[in-house]
């Protein structure tokens, strides 16, 4: 997990790029499920969407959809933003898949990082115990983070975050996008910048995504 330097391959340089982004879609088959564009008064970024999107799709008369639904083939257009993660214990929940862009945007690959193997922090069980309702309640969740890049600029990301459930291996698992978050006149057309990850992510705020039972109160 080298810190990666130099230019991005042209192929990574699309997937950053903000026209691009606004054009790619979740493979699911027409009627496609109907996704807000804001919730809670908050307008969700174009990939949150498709998320959604898909989510939805996939899950079919199911609560959540499981392990077993989820193709990444349909997801490919959607996978260079996406991160898939894994339970692996009550506290330990692990990357299984992380996005091309976000690791370029990261400066480094997450794949194998358990999320919560850092130690404690400041609302560390808040975290988890957010992650965990999900499933259970079940609801998505979009949270808000702030973070840094390696020049000091602060920067906003919007996470949306949907539970999936066990496959044959019994484990829970979150899927969901990663996306920065800017007025549109502020956003450069290609995203050039790379978070410092050695410090922790600040949370921000977060909002409960309502798919079919309400939401926790």
């Amino acid at each position: 997990m080298d810190d990666q330097t130099g230019p991005s391959p042209r192929w990574v340089s699309t997937y950053l790029n903000q026209r691009h982004i606004a054009k790619i879609q979740a493979r699911v088959p027409e009627p496609r499920p109907v996704v807000p564009h804001e919730i809670s008064g908050y307008r969700l970024t174009h990939p949150a969407r498709e998320m959604l999107c898909w989510w939805l799709s996939v899950r079919g008369d199911q609560q959540i959809p499981s392990a077993d639904d989820v193709d990444l083939r349909s997801l490919v257009e959607l996978t260079p933003y996406i991160r898939y993660m894994s339970w692996e214990g009550d506290e330990s929940l692990v990357i299984r898949v992380f996005g091309s862009a976000l690791c370029e945007a990261a400066g480094m690959d997450l794949r194998g990082v358990d999320l919560f193997a850092f130690g404690e922090y400041e609302n560390r069980q808040r975290d988890i115990a957010r992650l965990k309702l999900l499933p259970e309640h079940p609801c998505g969740a979009i949270a808000f983070w702030n973070i840094t890049d390696q020049n000091g600029e602060p920067h906003l990301l919007e996470m949306m975050t949907l539970p999936i459930g066990p496959g044959a291996d019994g484990k829970d698992r979150i899927i969901g996008t990663v996306m920065p978050i800017k007025k549109p006149e502020d956003m450069p057309e290609v995203w050039d910048k790379t978070m410092d990850m050695e410090k922790h992510l600040d949370f921000h705020d977060a909002i409960f995504v309502d798919v079919g039972h309400g939401i926790p109160q």
